[in-house]
């Protein structure tokens, strides 16, 4: 931007608060992070998408192969005005190579997943840890869970059921999670991830 400007006279006029030019970030001399093996990340962590088209049960192959079978985490997405994506979405059956995604009612859009293998994970490259973990009930509607893992603040949690039940959590910590369903005596599944956010 110029220091000067003409007025509706026509007349030169010098702007004095533009003397000289003003760097408005500071400039930093950069800092390279090398990546060798020991501070990447090394495992096999499936993220995408399942298209449902006025339909309560998908199969879907996995586009990545897993050694054994995974646990999934689904949640689902309006994709346009006029979807619904008020319902349960819950995985019915997991093999290393696919997955059945079903909703509690006739959905038109999409299932947003995640796909790990069951362990502890860590993630040297960003500082953080995650867990990955199948919760099994009994006849009941609540698990509490001891994390393997140290988490040095307070993980964010996401879980999938393997039956059409409401799954939520209701207590938390970088020690333990408890969650529970709908369901007064469910007998099934619940899969669990828990990563420490940005703290």
């Amino acid at each position: 931007m110029a220091t000067f400007y003409k007025d509706d006279q026509g007349t030169l006029v010098r702007d004095l608060n533009r003397f000289r030019k003003v760097y408005r970030y500071i400039r930093k001399k950069p800092r390279p992070l090398y990546c060798d093996g020991d501070s990447m990340s090394h495992f096999q962590w499936g993220t995408f998408f399942v298209e449902f088209d006025n339909q309560s049960s998908v199969t879907h192959n996995f586009p990545c192969c897993y050694t054994e079978a995974p646990k999934v985490i689904a949640l689902s997405v309006e994709t346009s005005p006029g979807t619904n994506g008020n319902l349960n979405t819950f995985v019915s059956s997991i093999t290393s190579t696919q997955a059945v995604f079903q909703t509690s009612a006739l959905y038109t859009g999409r299932v947003h997943y995640q796909a790990l293998i069951e362990g502890v994970y860590s993630m040297p490259n960003i500082g953080k840890n995650m867990e990955v973990k199948e919760l099994s009930y009994s006849s009941t509607d609540t698990a509490t869970y001891s994390w393997t893992t140290s988490f040095s603040c307070i993980p964010i949690v996401t879980a999938t059921a393997s039956e059409d039940v409401n799954v939520f959590v209701t207590a938390i910590s970088k020690t333990s999670v408890t969650v529970k369903v709908s369901d007064t005596k469910y007998n099934g599944k619940v899969y669990l991830i828990g990563i420490e956010r940005g703290c």
